[in-house]
């Protein structure tokens, strides 16, 4: 643990100190209440050994300032004091503070004082430990509720919130807000000819192009289900998110994965639409329908291609 003892007497933070150091616990001392509080701010603490009467603030002053600053995070703190009628008693308890100790300090129950709350420690420390573990569980879960296993992007519940919200930040900022729908050209053919293994590893490896594609925080790459993908790009107008668009289309190509199925190269390929908010939508379902109305354009085209709404 590591013990902090606030004592005007140098004698006595020497004689506490003596006997939490040989139990095998790190000691910090200071000399006033003022300087206690410093402490605390700077450090972690596990138990404060306190005198009570010292010049200026005193103990329970101290104490109750210390709660204060640290709210939830509990520690024990034990008072050294000569006062040990009921009314000192009541107010240090009231104050914050755990437990007395009766000077002259006996350091066998000192250190059996220490034993103690030493339990009280590990309890603590078990705790936090799990709290921390909750913490990690919590998040992976959220982690997993909202981006695709498999690819590691965004997934459709993820894109739909995003959408919504990037959509009414476009309306009422008068800004534009593009979306770019993506489908992998033949992909059932691909996954018939090489099998489910390699035509998820081909996924995979399509994502990360589509992930580094954001270069901004704000732009999201998402998988919209099976082979399709989408990209939703805040404050994009139609010209920028359709060269977007090519530079994806163009880096999927230059992954050179073989795709003998394929009716428009012998290589894995993309078809995009590209579709802008500028004020005409009245819905984000809009816009990505006018996204997938250029897909389908796209595709009629001859795929391989990027098709603006």
């Amino acid at each position: 643990m590591r013990v902090l003892i606030v004592d005007d007497s140098k004698s006595i933070r020497m004689l506490v100190a003596e006997c939490i150091l040989t139990l095998g616990h790190e000691v910090i001392h200071r000399e006033s209440g003022i300087d206690a509080i410093e402490c605390i701010k700077e450090k972690s603490v596990d138990l404060i050994m306190m005198d009570v009467e010292m010049p200026g603030m005193n103990g329970f002053e101290t104490t109750q300032k210390i709660r204060e600053i640290n709210g939830d995070d509990w520690f024990p703190i034990i008072f050294l004091t000569t006062k040990v009628d009921d009314d000192s008693y009541t107010k240090g308890i009231l104050a914050g503070g755990d437990a007395y100790m009766e000077k002259p300090i006996s350091p066998l129950r000192l250190q059996l004082q220490i034993t103690a709350m030493e339990r009280i420690y590990k309890t603590r420390q078990k705790l936090k430990q799990t709290q921390n573990n909750l913490l990690a569980a919590n998040k992976k879960l959220l982690h997993l509720s909202m981006f695709d296993q498999l690819t590691g992007l965004a997934n459709r519940r993820n894109f739909d919130e995003t959408l919504d919200r990037q959509f009414k930040l476009a309306k009422r900022e008068k800004i534009p807000m593009s979306v770019v729908l993506c489908d992998i050209d033949f992909f059932k053919i691909y996954n018939d000819s090489y099998g489910h293994q390699k035509g998820d590893q081909c996924l995979a490896d399509v994502s990360l192009i589509l992930s580094r594609a954001c270069a901004r925080p704000t732009d999201l790459a998402c998988r919209y289900g099976g082979e399709e993908f989408i990209f939703i790009l805040p404050n994009t107008d139609l010209q920028s998110a359709a060269v977007f668009a090519e530079k994806v289309r163009a880096a999927v190509a230059a992954l050179k994965i073989a795709h003998a199925g394929s009716k428009v190269a012998d290589c894995v390929t993309l078809s995009l639409g590209v579709a802008t908010y500028q004020g005409q939508f009245k819905s984000a379902e809009e816009v990505t329908k006018a996204a997938d109305d250029a897909l389908y354009r796209a595709k009629e085209k001859g795929r391989n291609r990027v098709e603006k709404a």
